[in-house]
């Protein structure tokens, strides 16, 4: 057997397998279809196996056509002489592409080692957390905890002596349980040899880099593999909605840090849809009955009725709002409202004529008060003992001079509740003309059942409605300033001479996928959780108003359902 044969053989293999792993591609693709609903570990080895078998099915061929005389196919049809001439200029740029991508895989591996030696013991009590969860989760082993100050979320490393790393800035940035339930869904991914796996993927991305079917089984496998992991963790926790609340503050923890595939961490995969397979599973294919039936049913009537009479009156209208009213999303938050601020259309509704607190919502009215004064924004105020309103100092010390400008910025991004009070309080003709001009706007705006008490929100007498909420947030639109500080997702600013990161407390905000033009968020113990903001959707402006929902990742799962819903991805 000569060296031409050798290349011949190995080009029609490759060749061949451009049309082979298509067609595997198409039944991985109907497999994974009818296991939607089905556990992920079914979804997982339907992808391992598809993987596999891209790898076996060119070296299977090869080895055919070695075994035969002429390695050439016979088919008559094939322009097989013409093609045979290209075999050796093929196989030499799929070895280029190989050794491209071996390239890329040594230092990947090089960049784990380096990680491996950067990292420092971690304390004690966390090796000791981590030894217990690891027996309990059937580890024989214990496994090694490591810190390591630049990495953006807990990661897995090594198969033959797995450890893991830890971000430094995670021990005093989240709270121990949900640090945990993170360490969790790591020892998940050692007891499952996830990282050898994760490797010999890549070694198979590698070899058969020149296919766009080898590159979705793969994503797709690590997307399966975090949902596997995440259900194992789960099972070692005391409530599995620990780690769903750990994930969506791993998702706050705001570092850009990039991490090659080598690594398997906590964050990976399809964050969103993680977190909402552990707060509400998907029920199994064939067990939705008529609770699925009827949303379905119910959402065809309120859009013909919609439709049919969604012009009859100015405002919000009542029979669309009527029809809309039937359609319950599965949102937690117990009152909702989403409007098409062009038609005017209500195109959900949830309960959104009652009359619940609104918290820091309230800001939105404080700085569309502050800004129709048309005061200084460059004016230095002074911060007093006043403005505490019943709370700690946070990122304003008494005594200190601020810009009105900075503290309008301040009361909108991290909603800080002084910012807001001392606006109110510097007020030209003080508290007293504030109040005055906050009813003021209050009536301007037709706003008939809102009532408003103090600039921040802190007292649950700062009421209104979903309905009413949605025109104060179309009033605050037309303020450019509003605006621009509320879809900022952070923001560095020089505090008594201390420059600060302010973070937007709408996590939403600067989030793939999502347009967010106005903003602001609401939180407190009788109002729940609540968000009101402005997006493009479909290239229309549509408003959308949460209240009193079960915390923050609980109303971003909503603001999730009702945009996916909106672009029509929802199914119910």
């Amino acid at each position: 057997m000569n060296t031409s044969m050798v290349i011949a053989a190995l080009g029609w293999s490759l060749l061949y397998f451009v049309w082979q792993a298509l067609l595997l591609g198409l039944l991985t693709a109907a497999a994974l279809s009818l296991l939607r609903g089905m556990d992920a570990r079914a979804r997982y080895a339907v992808c391992a196996l598809a993987l596999l078998l891209c790898l076996c099915m060119p070296v299977a061929h090869l080895l055919y056509l070695l075994a035969q005389d002429a390695p050439a196919p016979s088919f008559s049809a094939l322009p097989a002489a013409a093609l045979q001439a290209w075999m050796p200029s093929l196989v030499l740029a799929w070895s280029a592409g190989v050794a491209l991508m071996s390239v890329r895989l040594l230092l990947g591996l090089a960049w784990v080692g380096r990680l491996r030696r950067q990292a420092v013991s971690a304390p004690a009590q966390w090796q000791s957390r981590l030894d217990a969860l690891a027996q309990r989760m059937g580890l024989r082993s214990s496994v090694p905890l490591r810190l390591h100050a630049a990495l953006a979320s807990p990661v897995t490393v090594g198969f033959f002596r797995p450890l893991v790393l830890l971000p430094a800035s995670l021990l005093s940035g989240m709270p121990v349980p949900l640090i945990v339930a993170l360490l969790a869904h790591e020892l998940a991914h050692v007891r499952r040899w996830d990282y050898l796996v994760n490797l010999l993927q890549s070694v198979a991305e590698a070899l058969l880099f020149f296919h766009p079917v080898v590159w979705w089984l793969s994503a797709r496998m690590r997307a399966e593999r975090e949902l596997v992991a995440d259900a194992l963790a789960a099972q070692a926790l005391p409530d599995p909605q620990q780690l769903a609340s750990a994930l969506y503050a791993l998702s706050q923890h705001r570092q850009t840090l990039r991490q090659p595939g080598l690594l398997v961490a906590a964050r990976g995969g399809a964050l969103l849809a993680r977190i909402q397979s552990l707060m509400a599973p998907a029920p199994l294919a064939g067990q939705a009955g008529w609770k699925t039936a009827v949303p379905a049913l119910l959402l065809a009537g309120a859009t013909l009725l919609m439709q049919t009479h969604g012009q009859s009156v100015p405002g919000t209208p009542k029979i669309a709002e009527v029809a809309s009213s039937l359609l319950s999303l599965p949102v937690s938050a117990r009152h909702m409202l989403v409007l098409d601020e062009e038609s005017g259309k209500v195109l959900m509704a949830k309960d959104a004529d009652a009359i619940v607190p609104i918290a820091s919502i309230t800001k939105l009215m404080t700085a569309m008060v502050v800004l129709d004064a048309g005061l200084d924004p460059d004016e230095l105020l002074r911060i007093v003992r006043a403005d505490g309103v019943g709370q700690r100092h946070g990122l304003l010390a008494d005594g200190v001079s601020v810009p009105r400008a900075l503290l309008l910025q301040l009361a909108l991004l991290p909603s800080e509740n002084r910012a807001a009070a001392a606006l109110a309080r510097t007020y030209p003709g003080g508290r007293a003309a504030f109040d005055a001009a906050m009813q003021a706007k209050i009536r301007s705006l037709n706003l008939t059942r809102t009532r408003l008490n103090d600039p921040v929100g802190r007292t649950p007498s700062n009421t209104s409605t979903a309905t009413e909420v949605a025109r104060i947030v179309a009033a605050a639109a037309r303020y450019p300033e509003i605006a621009r500080i509320t879809t900022a997702a952070q923001a560095d600013v020089a505090v008594n001479g201390k420059t600060r990161t302010l973070h937007n407390t709408n996590a939403l905000v600067g989030g793939q996928g999502w347009d967010i033009v106005l903003s602001k968020t609401g939180s407190s113990r009788e109002a729940g959780s609540c968000l009101s903001m402005r997006m493009k959707s479909g290239g229309k402006h549509v408003t959308v108003v949460l209240l009193d929902a079960d915390g923050a990742e609980r109303r971003s799962l909503d603001a999730a359902r009702i945009r996916n819903a909106l672009a029509g991805t929802t199914h119910f």
